[in-house]
């Protein structure tokens, strides 16, 4: 379902994309690869910041420590987090920034091996992953590099499948 389709949309337009042809584009990202290129760019992304890291060692506390017993309940503590973190727009940076800044890396997790380890003390090894820090020092807002990776992997993806192009009234 490689049929390119050309959609315009306005500031006026109640529904930006109608329902069929929404159908269709996702039918078309599944049966393309589109949705996999798409996750993979986040997943990938989310990983070598080490927000992946950061959740794990999040999740393992609440589960730990008995604030939370289920899945439902933990799910609802990691969404407050994220929107509490979100929330600070920038005002609590992820717990490796400042030491990077002090180092001079350019990088937010240098640190990192790719495998939810952080200086020898990963989630499912020897430490809680923290790096000493406390779990309220923890940032789960969901790293911009992540955001602007993800959203041209799908500009992309969508190119391959539909003409986009936009009014700007």
């Amino acid at each position: 379902m490689s049929t390119s389709k050309n959609l315009t949309l306005s500031s006026e337009t109640p529904s930006p994309i109608p329902p069929d042809l929404r159908n269709d584009i996702n039918a078309a990202l599944i049966s393309g690869g589109g949705l996999r290129a798409i996750e993979s760019t986040l997943e990938h992304e989310l990983q070598a910041s080490g927000w992946i890291a950061d959740l794990k060692a999040y999740i393992t506390h609440l589960l730990r420590s008995g604030e939370c017993t289920t899945v439902k309940e933990v799910e609802a503590k990691v969404y407050e987090k994220i929107q509490q973190a979100a929330g600070s727009e920038g005002g609590n940076a992820r717990r490796n920034n400042a030491a990077d800044e002090e180092s001079g890396s350019e990088n937010e997790n240098e640190s990192a091996n790719g495998n939810g380890i952080t200086n020898g003390n990963g989630v499912n090894g020897n430490g809680n992953g923290m790096n000493g820090h406390g779990i309220d020092d923890l940032n789960l807002r969901i790293p911009n590099k992540a955001v602007v990776e993800g959203v041209q992997t799908i500009k992309k993806e969508l190119n391959k499948i539909a003409e986009i192009s936009v009014d700007e009234d």
